[in-house]
């Protein structure tokens, strides 16, 4: 009796894990459900997570950034190339703008009630304002870009970058966009933004990652199992 209940509740909490592989190579044939970016600078550190937005369009964009000064405004956006090997963010290139919204010849001011028409895709501050740190030296925002997808199109932020600059325009941080897409999509059910928030520690790390669900149904499993046992 006692072997059948632990096998069982161990396959509870190992069925509600969802396993997640990192599309390095913006495979169009996987289906990503999120993206994160780690950035990185001189005492700088933090992370950038992109999910769909139920019912809508565009993504919602969660950040967190430590080591910035209180009371600073702190710009951000998606810049057009990856972050190379030796973290130099000024090969990031420029803003994303693929539908070419800023131009020499006039000035550029993203009004975010008309995104489409006015603002960069990578314009992310455009959308959200600029990032401002507490007496801690963390920032903190969560919005929604209604711009941004995973698509294999022109509004895509996979293949790009995060860079955070300081209020000088000066590159601050940066860090590569990485998409995640279900390993085994038609067996893992639906899933939804609120259970794949967790980051990498850096851009190098492990390609898979466990969903956030499989923990919970762990603490779920060893409590039945306690039950058990006290029986």
């Amino acid at each position: 009796m006692f072997k059948n209940i632990i096998a069982l509740v161990f396959a509870a909490a190992t069925a509600s894990a969802s396993v997640y592989v990192r599309d390095t190579n913006n495979d169009p044939s996987l289906r990503v459900e999120q993206a994160i970016a780690n950035v990185t600078g001189t005492g700088v550190s933090g992370n950038f997570t992109f999910v769909p937005i139920p019912g809508q369009t565009g993504l919602r964009v969660s950040i967190n950034v430590s080591g910035l000064k209180q009371g600073v405004q702190y710009p951000f956006h998606i810049h057009v190339s990856p972050v190379p090997a030796n973290g130099n963010c000024t090969a990031t290139g420029g803003h994303l703008d693929t539908y070419g919204i800023k131009t020499a010849n006039a000035a550029y001011n993203c009004d975010k009630t008309k995104p489409l028409t006015t603002c960069e895709i990578g314009d992310l501050a455009g959308i959200a304002g600029n990032l401002t740190a507490n007496a801690n030296g963390q920032a903190t925002l969560t919005f929604n870009d209604p711009i941004i997808t995973f698509g294999n199109n022109k509004t895509t932020i996979l293949g790009h970058s995060i860079v955070v600059h300081n209020p000088d325009n000066t590159r601050l941080a940066c860090g590569n966009i990485f998409g995640y897409a279900l390993k085994n999509p038609s067996t893992s059910g639906s899933h939804t933004g609120s259970s794949q928030t967790e980051t990498d520690s850096d851009n190098t790390s492990s390609d898979t990652k466990t969903s956030g669900a499989s923990s919970a149904a762990m603490s779920a499993a060893l409590v039945i199992m306690a039950a058990a046992i006290a029986i």
